[in-house]
């Protein structure tokens, strides 16, 4: 066996060194990708093919737009990998970015840092721009003297508009890249149709020959517009299916069933090789207390650290959430699952957090208040636009359909639930475990945060 290190990322000020020392045009992942593309159909090696793609990189390129883009080969552009710095964007533009999976984000925690009062004015709040000044000012004032008051900065931060001012840190390869670029250039937003044009320039530079297509069609404008246009919803909403916790309400939706059964028959069935239909007639026969036992043998020697098997991952969940911007800041990092998110919506109310006492309250209200007016009065001169959002909290709410495996829950289970998760999201984590292990009584029984698990699985 040979292992060979082939590439990996360096800082940007690395490679303008290293300009100086060899060819400008040989600083470009494309030769990666092209030299790894044609691994399929030659009898070289992976170090010889790199080697010519190197030596003639205008070939490569050439190479690369034929494979990708005519025999539709699209996959060999996720070898051209960015670490791109994105700064000075607003919250709601890291919520549009964030929607795309295949990436991997850092970004500036509202957790964790003390916020200034930096704020972006949105081209679309030109006519409003006043007011909106005005809702960063009272933002401002009310979240430095909650900050002052020793009120835990991850609630002070409930308080602060989707203008608020970030930064993210992202690595993502050239495929994803230029589906990304295609849905920012798709946005209604100006400020995502600005980003669109700025990760060309800077990725279409380096790698020309992988991404090309980033011009929105109708089709384009219409799927990366779904689900952020704000519109006007009954003021009254009907929660009485749901289950309420501090922060809002989850509805189970849809399940598979019998999902107890169907995890133990998946796995006697991978481990014996008996058909399906074999495997699930033995573990029917079993009692509650035999299945029990098997899913004990099944988790042996489990520790905090271990995944469940890929049997679980046969159980598929659907739930229907409520929940504040804050705690879906949270949730939307489990980007494996399947996370449909609407709009914000002031008529599903707004958590405030248990840490605000009396003396603040009423100061909350008015500025909550205050928030969903401009926010009426922008769609009342402009309609139903998503640019309306700039001007909500990170404690107002919206709706989520969620779309997971009982694999994947179990991963989240495990982060949010435990003891040093944020609050908001441990809430709704409790709540659906609680349901879940009502319905999955065997094989839930190590649902639970880290720091919540029995002493019964090795630390």
């Amino acid at each position: 066996m040979k292992v060979t290190l082939a590439g990996y990322n360096i800082d940007i000020e690395t490679i303008e060194a290293a300009r100086q020392a060899v060819s400008e045009h040989l600083m470009t992942p494309e030769t990666l990708s092209a030299a790894y593309a044609r691994i399929s159909r030659s009898p070289k090696t992976a170090g010889e093919l790199r080697s010519e793609a190197r030596e003639n990189v205008e070939k490569a390129r050439k190479s690369n737009r034929n494979i990708v883009f005519e025999m539709g080969h699209a996959s060999i552009a996720e070898h051209a990998v960015f670490n791109i710095d994105l700064e000075g964007m607003s919250r709601f533009l890291l919520e549009e970015i964030q929607r795309h999976r295949l990436a991997s984000y850092t970004e500036k925690s509202q957790r964790y840092v003390r916020l200034g009062d930096d704020f972006l004015y949105p081209e679309e709040w030109s006519d409003l721009k006043s007011e909106l000044k005005e809702l960063h000012d009272r933002c401002s004032e009310f979240y430095q003297k909650l900050c002052e008051a020793d009120i835990p900065g991850e609630d002070a931060r409930y308080f602060l508009p989707f203008t608020t001012k970030t930064q993210l840190g992202m690595t993502i390869n050239a495929r994803s890249a230029e589906h990304l670029i295609l849905a920012l250039a798709s946005s209604t937003l100006e400020e995502s149709r600005l980003l669109a044009t700025k990760l060309h320039e800077i990725c279409g530079e380096v790698t020309p020959s992988l991404i090309r297509y980033i011009v929105p069609s109708e089709y384009h404008r219409r799927m990366y517009s779904s689900g952020i246009n704000p519109v006007i919803t009954k003021k009254d909403q009907d929660f009485t299916m749901y289950s309420e916790f501090h922060g809002g309400y989850i509805r189970l939706v849809n399940i598979t069933e019998n999902p107890d059964n169907t995890i133990l028959t998946a796995n006697y069935a991978r481990n014996t090789g008996v058909g399906f239909e074999d495997a699930k007639i033995y573990i029917d026969s079993l009692s509650i207390d035999e299945k029990a036992s098997y899913f004990s043998g099944l988790t042996e020697s489990a520790t905090i650290h271990d995944r469940m098997t890929v049997d679980f991952e046969h159980v598929v969940m659907t739930w229907d959430i409520v929940l504040s911007a804050a705690a879906f800041a949270q949730l939307k990092r489990h980007r494996i699952s399947s996370i449909g998110h609407s709009f914000l919506d002031p008529n599903l109310g707004f958590t405030v957090p248990k840490s605000i006492s009396t003396e603040f309250y009423t100061e909350c209200k008015k500025l909550i208040s205050y928030s969903e007016s401009i926010y009426s009065r922008f769609i009342e001169e402009n309609g139903p636009v998503a640019a309306a959002a700039y001007a909500l909290l990170s404690g107002h709410r919206r709706r989520v359909m969620w779309t997971l495996n009982l694999r994947e829950y179990y991963h989240f289970s495990r982060l949010r639930q435990d003891a040093h998760a944020q609050w908001d999201i441990r809430n709704m984590a409790n709540a659906m475990t609680e349901k879940l292990r009502d319905m999955i009584p065997v094989c839930s029984q190590f649902l639970g945060g880290k720091s919540e698990l029995s002493s019964d699985i090795e630390y």
